[in-house]
């Protein structure tokens, strides 16, 4: 089954929305920020991070589901709150080239076209500005083992096999995909975590990492 090294699963699922994912906020390159949108900000941890480092900025989130937005808002973890589906422009209407960072952090997995998520953010975000994506690595060695030894496996509440994931991708299938829709890939970093995933990490000296990262962060700049 799916194990600890992939958090949101188990026991820790009860803190998945509200972890801040410190590889992914950690290639932030824009500094200092000023006007920052997360589509997906669930408990607001990553917004919280974001403005402890720069505390002068203001941040919006945008989130599908009300009790995780609405407690993001009432512990003040977010400046300005958009409740509704993304895609709906009734719902959540953005301004055009309005901020200078996006964090789209595990969310591009739970839309059957991710793509048209990405155009949507391409015109919200301000030229020469920073798209962060998160996407969980179906290339995990935990799941490589269900496969190999199993031979089967099964959907979860939370983790790479959330049954609430429509799309699935591995390193390099991530790459070809931002690619094909038009952004510049500027940095890329494994997200580890799990002693049995680091030590994977540390015994092949980063060799084994599409294996020991249960997600693949990214920095990305539009054309």
């Amino acid at each position: 089954m799916i194990n600890e090294a992939i958090p949101g699963h188990g026991a820790a699922f009860a803190g998945y929305y509200e972890t801040p994912r410190l590889a992914l906020l950690d290639l932030i390159t824009q500094g200092p920020v000023s006007r920052v949108l997360e589509v997906g900000c669930g408990g607001g941890a990553n917004l919280a991070e974001i403005k402890r480092r720069f505390p002068a900025c203001h941040t919006t989130g945008v989130e599908l589901r009300a009790e995780a937005g609405l407690a993001a808002q009432g512990a003040g973890r977010v400046d300005a709150l958009l409740i509704g589906d993304v895609l709906n422009t009734n719902e959540v209407a953005l301004p055009t080239a309005a901020f200078d960072l996006i964090v789209l952090s595990h969310v591009l997995e739970h839309f059957a076209q991710p793509e048209v998520l990405l155009a949507r953010v391409g015109e919200w975000l301000a030229p020469g500005g920073q798209l962060l994506v998160a996407l969980p690595n179906v290339r995990h060695i935990s799941l490589l083992m269900e496969l190999v030894w199993r031979g089967d496996f099964e959907y979860q509440a939370a983790g790479i096999l959330d049954r609430t994931h429509l799309r699935f991708f591995t390193r390099k299938s991530a790459l070809r995909f931002l690619r094909g829709c038009g952004w510049q890939v500027e940095a890329h970093a494994a997200d580890i975590a799990g002693p049995k995933s680091r030590l994977l990490s540390r015994l092949s000296l980063g060799w084994a990492d599409d294996f020991a990262a249960f997600a693949h962060n990214f920095s990305l700049r539009a054309p």
